[in-house]
């Protein structure tokens, strides 16, 4: 069965794991994920991400973002250019997926065959933006 990030996907248990698995972990000499710190929800911090996972030497034109619903409407409210999710994978050119289950402190991108189901199938095709919190 093909590794998969599907309909059946725990997306909170995939973040948790998502987030532990860094490759500054110490002692570790096996591929882990890149996370970043990004200070709020903006085209600028995902774009950052993209530049992140590219660097990584992953295909971005087979990389997919995740948010939560409540973060891909913060990002149209904030971005005047933004009016929905066809407008910024536009500016991102980049597929985006929203979830319901997605928490809002955490941004996923990732080749979609990087995960099966909450398993990390190929942690290095996998970039993870932890956001601050906003006053």
């Amino acid at each position: 069965m093909p590794a998969r990030l599907d309909a059946e996907t725990d997306f909170e248990e995939l973040t948790a794991r998502v987030r532990t698995q860094s490759q500054q972990a110490p002692g570790s000499d096996t591929q882990r994920v890149t996370i970043r710190s990004l200070e709020a929800v903006s085209s600028d911090s995902l774009a950052t991400l993209l530049e992140a996972a590219e660097s990584e030497h992953l295909e971005p034109g087979a990389l997919v973002f995740v948010l939560s619903r409540a973060n891909a409407e913060l990002l149209c409210e904030r971005e005047f250019d933004i009016d929905d999710v066809d407008d910024l994978e536009t500016v991102l050119d980049c597929r985006v997926r929203t979830e319901g289950e997605m928490p809002d402190d955490t941004i996923l991108l990732l080749h979609p065959d990087a995960v099966d189901g909450e398993e990390l199938v190929e942690p290095e095709a996998i970039a993870c933006g932890i956001l601050g919190t906003e006053e």
